[in-house]
């Protein structure tokens, strides 16, 4: 038997009505079915191109946001330390305003006790000088009771009203 020789493609009848088939399905699917898949496909194509254009915008919304965020925290922890500086500029002026004030009214109740205190000398120098002078009169009283008729009793008496007369 002799080698047949195979051609590289072999075409039979069956391979070709496939061959028909399919083109006629294209033909039909071209004719039919393509645009409306293609707009089909087109509305997906533009609704996915929308959504990545409106998350991008959101995506920027968002950096916006954040960023404007972070100024008015920053902002707010700035405006809190200027109170906080104020409130303790504040209590500082209060403390010197009341220390300002407990020093002048120690002044003034030292004056008033300096003067309290004076005055009660005086008094006290007065009662003093009271007494004495009672002592005095109740001393020449004593001796004119007795009648001491001597110079030493009348010397006595004249030194004793001397050295009262001087304290005066």
């Amino acid at each position: 038997m002799a080698p047949q020789n195979m051609p590289a493609v072999s075409i039979d009848i069956n391979m070709f009505w496939q061959i028909i088939n399919f083109l006629i399905l294209m033909f039909f699917f071209k004719k039919y079915f393509q645009k409306p898949i293609a707009k089909i496909l087109d509305a997906r194509k533009e609704k996915i191109a929308n959504e990545l254009k409106q998350a991008e915008i959101d995506r920027e919304l968002a950096a916006k946001a954040n960023k404007e965020s972070e100024d008015i925290l920053k902002s707010a922890k700035a405006e809190a330390t200027e109170i906080l500086l104020k409130a303790e500029k504040k209590a500082e002026e209060r403390k010197e305003s009341i220390l300002k004030e407990a020093n002048t009214q120690r002044e003034k109740t030292i004056k008033s006790a300096d003067v309290e205190v004076q005055k009660m000398k005086e008094q006290a120098r007065k009662e003093l000088q009271g007494e004495v002078t009672d002592l005095a009169v109740k001393l020449a009283e004593k001796m004119i009771a007795e009648k001491l008729d001597t110079n030493l009793g009348a010397n006595l008496l004249d030194n004793f009203i001397e050295e009262v007369g001087e304290e005066k």
